[in-house]
């Protein structure tokens, strides 16, 4: 099966601007997203902070983390993201094509000496194309990856952790991966491994919530308690304005048009 991805690594250079670009606000909220990894506990802890903290530092769309034997492609799956249908269960059920492609990029790890990598340009649809399966299809509309390995060398149990995003070209800073990825290791290895379909549905709905992310949750807290949109941006540290357009989806989200008619269509609901 030919990927015909364009692969490319940041060179020095490129990556050093990037990091050095990388203000004291943007280091702090990076810190904010690896304190608030201690309490994740239960898969839903661990899909509201990847889709919303997480997410924030490091912009994707899916991540699947897959781990097992590559050699024969017995692989086990979890799959986190805010696109409709897109579930563990997809991969559970047909894993064919998706194991080969993920042996492929776990080789690929090894070939770069166990360093993460980007493809960008990526060929989703040819994919989908030769082995059509639910999941595929669902990847046609990403158009970059990134993947970033971590070896067990105690339990050989080897596990990539690849980010699909619909952008051309995976943004990323080498220095935020560096301190950000050990968490997400260590979180997804804390919480149960959910292979069966019911409880995935049960997730789901514990996650649906009216489809809002951790920050949104969050502003909705302070919006309860009658906090104004500047306050809530100083609690938050991010703007006024940031704390705007995040109400708009909210209110898009609750099919609301106010905050008087978030809060009171919010409160039956547990806030994660």
């Amino acid at each position: 099966m030919q990927l015909h991805p364009h692969l490319t690594d940041m060179n020095r250079e490129r990556q050093a601007v990037m990091d050095n670009n990388t203000t004291s606000q943007n280091w702090e909220q990076v810190f904010k997203v690896i304190q608030k990894s201690f309490s994740v506990q239960k898969h839903v802890d661990f899909f509201n902070w990847l889709q919303g903290s997480v997410n924030e530092v490091l912009p994707h769309d899916i991540l699947v983390a897959a781990w097992g034997d590559f050699a024969t492609g017995d692989l086990n799956f979890d799959v986190s993201s805010n696109i409709d249908d897109i579930r563990t269960q997809k991969l559970i059920d047909a894993p064919g094509v998706f194991a080969y492609l993920m042996s492929n990029l776990h080789q690929r790890w090894l070939d770069n000496g166990e360093r993460w990598f980007r493809i960008n340009f990526f060929d989703a649809a040819g994919i989908n194309a030769q082995s059509p399966t639910p999941f595929t299809r669902k990847l046609v509309g990403m158009n970059s990856l990134l993947v970033y390995g971590v070896r067990d060398t105690r339990g050989k149990n080897d596990c990539i952790y690849v980010f699909f995003d619909e952008a051309r070209e995976f943004q990323v800073q080498h220095s935020v991966l560096g301190l950000l990825m050990p968490h997400v290791d260590s979180a997804l290895r804390r919480v149960e491994y959910m292979e069966t379909p019911v409880a995935e549905e049960e997730l789901i709905e514990e996650l649906n919530l009216g489809g809002l992310s951790e920050r949104e949750h969050e502003i909705l807290h302070w919006v309860k308690t009658g906090k104004t949109n500047f306050e809530i941006g100083m609690i938050l540290t991010i703007s006024p304005n940031t704390v705007k357009n995040h109400l708009k989806r909210i209110f898009q989200k609750l099919d609301v048009s106010c905050r008087a008619q978030a809060v009171a269509k919010y409160t039956p609901q547990r806030l994660t």
